[in-house]
């Protein structure tokens, strides 16, 4: 039996998509070919892409979802999809990284674990604090500062929409221009994250904006092909290029699959492994590291397959175990 798509199947392949972008991109990197296709384009590369669109997809997500509920509801929600996941892969590879160590004290002080459990140790990194950084990157902190930045930002989508789109938007170009976390990668900017997280937010408070018309499909097309293959100037000291590709890929995504009907176990698939895309997140690069240490990159695509499958796995192992944690 064939059913309609509904907005869940859509967003469930972009949200899949966009973590094949980031795996890709950290293969690549791990074997040296940070050159190809694979791993870069014209203006930079497909990673940070990929974590433009999760940004704008949480953002639209978070809304849809939550603009409605109680504080204690929503924060609960949050921390139950977060923190599980992140305590048991941080716990694994952790005890794994130590052992290949032989040194369980590899991070410095021991009670710098409590920055890994809170998910702030990687974006600590960028201010030079030593930590025990091994799962989850930057991405962690970020997703954890929009989460309670919706807090705000969903009180001030309905009083004054135009007023912060102006003020976020002002913040995003210094931080382009002028670099206001000079120490912290553009991708990895809260100012970026924010912009990204705040357009999702007013795609699903004004449907218009997503609504397909051939002149938006257009410049999404247009836009998309330039930043590609065309070599764009600087805007101050990034190309914030990469973002405008993002949010263009992101729009032609959802017009295109909101337009297909999806029978009953192409759904279950769909959202299979997109439940699980937060858990691959967290794990595959680290298991890159260690297929490519034990496989070499003479074989690359079996390496790579490999690692892909590992990475399904192992998150799929840590969604069943945290399942029962979070609420539906």
């Amino acid at each position: 039996m064939t059913v309609q798509s509904n907005r869940k199947s859509q967003f469930d392949i972009i949200r899949i998509l966009a973590i094949f972008m980031i795996f890709n991109y950290h293969f690549c990197m791990e074997i040296g070919a940070s050159e190809s296709i694979f791993c870069v384009y014209k203006n930079g590369g497909w990673g940070s892409v990929g974590t433009s669109i999760f940004f704008l997809l949480s953002g639209y997500l978070i809304h849809m979802g939550s603009k409605n509920s109680n504080i204690i509801t929503y924060i609960k929600k949050r921390f139950l999809s977060i923190y599980p996941a992140l305590w048991l892969s941080f716990i694994l590879v952790y005890l794994l990284t130590s052992i290949n160590r032989n040194n369980y004290f590899w991070g410095g002080e021991i009670w710098r674990i409590v920055l890994s459990f809170i998910g702030v140790d990687t974006y600590l990194q960028y201010y030079y604090v030593p930590t025990y950084s091994c799962v989850g990157e930057w991405f962690t902190a970020m997703i954890l500062f929009l989460y309670v930045s919706y807090l705000l930002l969903r009180i001030f989508i309905k009083k004054c929409p135009a007023i912060t789109t102006i003020v976020i938007t002002i913040l995003y170009f210094a931080e382009c221009i002028k670099g206001i976390q000079p120490t912290v990668p553009a991708d990895a900017s809260i100012f970026t994250g924010l912009m990204l997280f705040w357009l999702g937010m007013l795609m699903q408070e004004y449907p218009v904006i997503l609504e397909a018309t051939y002149l938006k499909t257009a410049l999404a097309l247009i836009t998309g092909i330039a930043v590609v293959f065309i070599q764009l100037p600087f805007i101050g000291n990034v190309l914030p290029w990469k973002n405008l590709l993002g949010i263009s890929i992101f729009y032609l995504l959802n017009m295109i699959f909101s337009k297909f009907s999806y029978n009953t176990n192409v759904r279950k698939i769909l959202k299979f492994f997109s439940s699980i895309s937060f858990a691959v997140y967290l794990v595959h690069h680290f298991i890159i590291k260690q297929m490519i240490g034990r496989f070499g990159i003479e074989q690359y695509l079996f390496t790579y397959l490999f690692s892909l499958l590992i990475s399904v796995i192992t998150a799929s192992a840590i969604n069943k175990i945290t399942a029962n944690f979070k609420l539906k």
